[in-house]
This record gives structure tokens, C-alpha cells and sequence, in this order.
């Protein structure tokens, strides 16, 4: 999957950034789960065996927004089978 040029600069620039305020370790990437939900059984996957109540859990838009901006990362991923199930 090739990565588009802006995003590429985005990350460049960020990564730029972090080195220059010194630091050494940064996040990245921030992996996103909204939902418990999942329309996959994966085997290595433990997510199928939580109770009920907490696959029921979810995050709204305004607080998966607001973990967006408080990691800073230049990169959202929402791992998981269908995240928008």
C-alpha cells in the first residue's frame, strides 16, 4: 500500500520535531479501538471472551476525538475486523 506524499511529509515533519525537543521515545502510531465489537473469532484473538457488558462499551466520536489530540500522533489506526460494525 503505497503512503501519500503529504502523509509522508507529516510524519517526516513529526518525527523532525520530536528529535529536536529531544526526545528520545514517542508515539507513533495510535491504535484506536472504538468498539469491543468484532465480527471476527479470531483463535489468538481473547476479545471473544469478555462478558457481554464489556463487549456492549464503546467510545463516542467526541472522546476517540479527544484521544486523538491528546496523543498528537500523525498516525490513527482503528486495528480490530469491522470497526464500524
Amino acid at each position: 500500500m503505497a503512503i501519500q506524499l503529504q502523509q509522508a511529509l507529516d510524519v517526516g515533519k513529526y518525527i523532525v520535531t520530536q528529535r529536536l525537543l529531544g526526545r528520545k521515545r514517542f508515539p507513533l502510531v495510535l491504535m484506536l479501538e472504538p468498539l469491543f465489537r468484532c465480527n471476527l473469532a479470531c483463535s489468538g484473538c481473547g476479545k471473544i471472551q469478555h462478558p457481554k457488558e464489556i463487549l456492549k462499551r464503546h467510545l463516542t466520536p467526541e472522546e476517540c476525538f479527544a484521544a486523538v489530540k491528546e496523543c498528537g500522533v500523525p498516525v490513527v489506526s482503528i486495528p480490530g475486523g469491522e470497526p464500524l460494525l
